[in-house]
């Protein structure tokens, strides 16, 4: 009864922001529909936002785990090339990486992450990786960042296409296809993509090669938006995945490997927003369905299986109190729905209500405050807060803070699974805080941070102790984990007459243990450092990617015995511009990956492909 109070209040609290102060009409351009960038920087004071941009994208199109592992600060935890991949983002689990494409977070309920073999590189328009706990926005799992998936549509008079297409070595063909069209009240935007490969790449330093490991995906996405007056809006983004992969066997014996899977994804979002006066309304509908295959043997007809589908209503209410100044209000509900072949369908129901304050003070910086409060039908919710604030002390230098308390959801799987699920488990609740010192001006960026997490509660599969079940795995909540560590960033471009260079690096220092047993969590390493250096001169452009990855433990109780080495892995790749107008761009590439022929895994018993070779095309018109 005490936590329906509390929700008739937060509702009635919205409700009664959205009628306050209606004064003369100002019309706002609506140049540009999807306004997820704008907000993903005005809620960001004091966090890292690391963008990847266009051409960062077109050099690592091989796969999403490529781009996210040679341009960011994220560990990739991939079962060799091709294979079921996810992230460790600060020392903390995959589900505790938040995926949101067009402002929704997009990670399964069923086991409460993203696969990022399952998205497709070239069709999306903005990537964009923000570190640090956002929970308040973006919702359950965003504790160690998120990553965000963004379609833009343009209001204007243009008509643009964009094919990318490639050969690569083991049987590997890539294509993307873009439209994109634009009059002064309609967007349009068209992406389709085909990728397959044998995948049978072999392993270097032994007499085997990557049985079982061949994959192929289909991808569609559609988006439309209509200018309806000069204030109103409305736009529809939607999304479908198709993919089928095998899984690929391990050392020692990977003939053995006769696994396949089948996935299947989803996605639907209405828009609806208002903008006049001082205030907006944002309304989103969102329809998201998921659901998987799998084989125990690839030649079989029997297969188990999982379903999801969520549906979303959230509404935003933003009023700007002064120029520098404003209150947002954030109402959401969601209903989601999940089962598989062994679990019967289970029914979530959630609300939930925020508050942003957005403080813009001239020549000095900017800070914001936000809170979060959550009713689920399954267990009670903790309240969550968070605090940021940038500081400008001096010409072109920046001090970044920010602290925030974030929350994971225990998934379907960690609650139901027969005979392994758990359902006495609570959400995951963390206290996180940063502190980070930078310089930018139009040819350097810097930026250096300290973090530091403190999770209770943290949900973790592990050995039940019985010994009647040896080698089951279950989940449970621990008492208290510890990240931290330190992130640093530089960013150098410099042109000289026709000559052009750039230089990018992403460091991260990470320690993440059990404070209870003081042991390192396993599939984390302490140092992970990726760079790039680039040249252009004319119509030639030439670029290295390097990649150093530390030593990682694989058990518990950190025995070295059972360790995954560190490695060094370097890639090269040249375009040659032989089309460059203002309308057409049309560019041959070639990209060596792993140079020098390095042997080298992710995972244990995965070993990851010797030298391979690319060859891609990129054609704007």
């Amino acid at each position: 009864m005490m936590q329906f109070s509390r929700f008739l209040f937060y509702l009635f609290f919205f409700i009664g922001l959205n009628f306050y102060a209606q004064e003369e009409e100002v019309v706002v351009s609506l140049n540009v529909v999807n306004i997820q960038t704008v907000k993903l920087n005005k809620h960001s004071n004091g966090y890292k936002i690391l963008i990847l941009s266009d051409s960062i994208i077109l050099n690592n199109s091989e796969s999403f785990s490529s781009l996210l592992r040679y341009n960011s600060p994220i560990y990739i935890k991939e079962y060799g090339a091709g294979g079921t991949s996810s992230a460790s983002f600060r020392g903390t689990s995959a589900s505790n990486t938040a995926v949101i494409w067009n402002g929704i977070n997009i990670n399964s309920i069923n086991n409460g992450q993203t696969g990022f073999n399952s998205l497709n590189v070239s069709l999306f328009d903005e990537i964009n990786v923000r570190s640090g706990g956002g929970s308040i926005e973006f919702g359950s799992g965003a504790v160690g960042g998120t990553i965000h998936l963004n379609d833009e549509l343009h209001f204007g008079n243009y008509v643009k296409n964009q094919l990318v297409s490639s050969i690569g070595s083991f049987g590997t063909y890539r294509n993307s296809y873009k439209f994109s069209f634009g009059r002064a009240d309609t967007a349009i935007k068209v992406g389709l993509a085909y990728n397959e490969s044998e995948n049978d790449y072999k392993w270097l330093g032994h007499n085997l090669k990557n049985e079982n490991g061949a994959y192929h995906n289909t991808d569609f996405s559609f988006g439309i938006a209509q200018k309806l007056s000069d204030f109103t809006k409305i736009s529809f983004y939607t999304s479908k995945y198709h993919g089928n992969r095998e899984f690929s066997g391990q050392l020692p014996n990977p003939s053995a490997a006769k696994e396949k899977y089948k996935d299947l994804s989803f996605k639907n979002l209405i828009d609806f927003n208002y903008k006049k006066n001082e205030s907006s309304h944002t309304l989103k509908l969102a329809f998201l369905t998921e659901e998987y295959q799998y084989f125990a043997d690839k030649n079989s007809t029997n297969f188990n299986f999982g379903k999801s589908r969520r549906y979303l209503l959230n509404y935003d209410f933003n009023y700007k109190i002064s120029s520098n100044s404003s209150l947002e209000s954030s109402s959401e509900i969601e209903s989601a729905f999940g089962k598989t072949n062994q679990i019967k369908e289970e029914n979530r129901k959630q609300f939930s209500q925020s508050f942003i304050f957005n403080q813009q003070i001239e020549n000095f910086g900017a800070f914001n405050a936000k809170v979060r409060k959550d009713f689920n039908s399954d267990y009670p919710m903790p309240f969550v807060f968070a605090l940021g604030a940038e500081i400008k002390p001096a010409k072109n230098t920046f001090i970044r803070l920010n602290g925030s308390k974030n929350y994971r959801v225990p998934s379907f799987n960690d609650l139901y699974w027969p005979a392994l699920g758990n359902k006495n488990l609570i959400p995951e609740s963390s206290l996180q805080g940063e502190v980070g010192l930078g310089y930018k001006n139009n040819q350097l960026k810097i930026d250096v941070g300290a973090f530091f997490i403190n999770t209770k509660d943290k949900i973790v599969w592990t050995p039940s102790g019985d010994p009647e079940r040896p080698g089951v795995w279950t989940p449970v909540n621990l008492d208290d984990v510890e990240n931290k560590g330190l992130e640093f960033l530089i960013a150098y471009k410099k042109n000289i007459a026709k000559h052009a260079v750039n230089f990018n690096a992403n460091y991260s220092y990470t320690i993440s243990k059990d404070r209870i047993t003081k042991q390192l969590l396993p599939f984390i390493p302490k140092h992970l450092l990726n760079a790039t250096v680039g040249y252009s001169y004319k119509k030639i452009s030439a670029y290295y990617q390097h990649l150093f990855n530390g030593e990682i433990y694989t058990t518990t109780d950190n025995i070295t015995d059972f360790t995954v080495p560190y490695f060094n892995v370097g890639n090269l790749g040249v375009n040659y511009h032989l089309l460059k107008t203002k309308t057409s761009q049309l560019v041959l590439g070639v990209k060596i990956n792993n140079l020098f022929n390095k042997p080298y895994q992710v995972l244990p018993g995965r070993p990851m492909p010797n030298r391979n070779i690319n060859l891609n095309i990129n054609y704007k018109f």
